[in-house]
């Protein structure tokens, strides 16, 4: 008998919050009998009741939903857990709203009719056996998670601010190469001005958090990531 790929879905807590009942209900038949647990809600009130309670591995939410809008529900959620995975399925949602989503860090954003398959192979990236096999070494005891962002000393994690994480993501992106400042600039500044004295403070506030000096500066080039 050939084996559903979706069955490693069976460790994963999952929370679809959608106020299309059509939609809601035919993502939910087509993983329900797959995930460990699967809570299904149209509004973002309850649906963070329910994240209180049940702590989901994962998330997959509307922006546009009634009583508390998307956005503001992952705002909720990430003040609760900054690591959860968040997967949002949208119709309208703006340029300005996509952006505050992968801000608020969002590991996947689909516009609707949203494809089964492409969620499913999502999901399938952020189940639990997932997240802790993508676990990167940095050399001296330090290891990075990208899709969790947490920096770990060992077993104990680092806190990090959004920005923080970011410039740690794209420098092991590069995998040691150098990340240019203009890199820096249009992929985590986007069209906010950035000077080198602030990259130079985030990067400082790294190498601090971390004990190390895990970040080299290419003087008038950028940053490189020093794995050893």
């Amino acid at each position: 008998m050939k084996r559903d790929i979706l069955d490693d879905l069976h460790d994963t807590e999952i929370l679809l919050v959608e106020d299309d009942v059509d939609l809601r209900n035919l993502i939910d038949r087509h993983l329900r009998r797959h995930a460990k647990a699967l809570y299904s809600v149209g509004e973002g009130k309850k649906a963070l009741k329910i994240f209180q309670e049940k702590s989901p591995h994962v998330i997959i939410t509307d922006l546009d939903l009634p009583k508390m809008s998307g956005l503001e529900f992952i705002k909720e959620v990430r003040d609760i857990n900054p690591r959860v995975a968040v997967v949002i399925i949208t119709a309208f949602g703006t340029r300005e709203n996509l952006i505050e989503s992968y801000d608020l860090g969002a590991c996947s954003i689909l516009k609707k009719p949203i494809d089964l398959e492409e969620l499913s192979i999502i999901l399938l990236a952020n189940t639990p056996k997932k997240i802790t096999k993508t676990t990167v070494s940095l050399g001296n005891n330090l290891s990075y998670n990208p899709i969790e962002m947490t920096l770990y000393d060992g077993s104990k994690s680092v806190v990090l601010t959004k920005k923080e994480n970011k410039i740690l993501s794209l420098l092991l992106q590069y995998r040691g190469g150098v990340v240019s400042y203009d890199e820096f600039q249009s992929m985590i500044w986007g069209e906010t001005p950035m000077t080198l004295d602030t990259l130079r403070m985030h990067i400082n506030s790294i190498r601090k958090k971390s004990h190390q000096n895990i970040i080299r500066n290419l003087s008038g080039v950028g940053y490189k990531l020093t794995m050893e």
